[in-house]
């Protein structure tokens, strides 16, 4: 049984554009110029029409300097550029009752891998989230090419991959023909890959009726293992890990840390850091860390036995 990797494929740097004064110079110069204007206004001179137009135009010109012009919300929706909107049906099939008939035989007894949420933190993020720091964002970008790589590398090699996507996703997400356009992308139509929705898109559990039916594939297909990844670690992937460890018996269940997803809101901005600099060095003993945090020391986890080339 062979567990199939995904390879990362060098890529240039994301551009940055940088602004020449830092917040903290902004902000302190557009605090000066309300305080003049403050008190200019309390001594009561007759002010003319052409001095209050001076202050007015000097504090737009302030509070124009405080917003950056490479601010995380800019950059989250020039990474979703990538993903034109797309009228195509999901080129992937949805996993039923019949699906194991059609794996092939060299398929059967052999390492069935789930992604769980894949993409999230790009097409279902709330706006008010869009302002993550430098070392969030970079976290992120950097777990979100991670994830479109495996998930093409695995659809490539023709090993089975399920997709647990977001509930009712269409209405959900803030770009749901864009989401669309990334899977099929992702994916590559490969008949080997099928998915199946979690109940809802801010839940990884899955309804009964579906837990049945994964559950039965994985029987038929005679699955060795079961590999979990996507995220978010310790919500969503815990929640669904949860669930399939409870009604899925005698296969063991398995969360990978190199195809795993850590949330923002669960860590700091030096957190975030020094995660960064251990995936770009290929460790990714924090994250494996992580998942023994939130699951409490019950999660089984299992690295993949080459990680993916950054």
């Amino acid at each position: 049984m062979t567990v199939v990797s995904a390879r990362r494929h060098p890529t240039g740097p994301w551009r940055k554009i940088q602004s020449q004064d830092t917040p903290e110079r902004t902000a302190t110069g557009f605090n000066t110029l309300i305080m003049i204007s403050r008190t200019v206004l309390s001594e009561k001179p007759k002010i003319t029409g052409g001095l209050l137009s001076i202050l007015a135009a000097l504090i737009l010109l302030a509070a124009a300097g405080c917003a950056s012009p490479d601010t995380p919300a800019k950059r989250f929706t020039e990474m979703l550029d990538r993903y034109p909107p797309s009228q195509d049906q999901l080129g992937i099939a949805r996993l039923t009752a019949t699906s194991a008939d059609a794996v092939p035989s060299a398929l059967r007894g052999k390492a069935v891998t789930i992604m769980v949420h894949p993409a999230y933190s790009l097409f279902f993020r709330e706006e008010r989230r869009s302002t993550y720091s430098e070392a969030k964002y970079d976290l992120l970008k950097f777990q979100l090419d991670n994830e479109s790589r495996f998930i093409s590398e695995i659809a490539r090699s023709g090993n089975l991959l399920i997709l647990v996507l977001p509930g009712n996703y269409q209405k959900d997400s803030l770009a749901p023909l864009s989401y669309t356009y990334y899977l099929n992308a992702s994916t590559r139509s490969s008949p080997q890959v099928v998915y199946i929705y979690s109940e809802s898109s801010s839940s990884g559990a899955l309804s009964t009726d579906t837990m049945v039916t994964l559950y039965s594939f994985l029987q038929k297909v005679k699955a060795d293992k079961v590999l979990i990844g996507g995220g978010y670690i310790g919500r969503c992937q815990r929640e669904f890990y949860n669930q399939i460890t409870t009604y899925v018996d005698k296969i063991p269940v398995f969360i990978v840390p190199e195809i795993s997803s850590i949330s923002p809101d669960d860590i700091d901005n030096d957190e975030a850091m020094s995660v960064v600099h251990s995936l770009q060095k290929r460790d990714y003993s924090p994250i494996r860390r992580f998942i023994e945090k939130k699951g409490q020391g019950k999660a089984n986890v299992l690295h993949m036995p080459s990680a993916p080339v950054l």
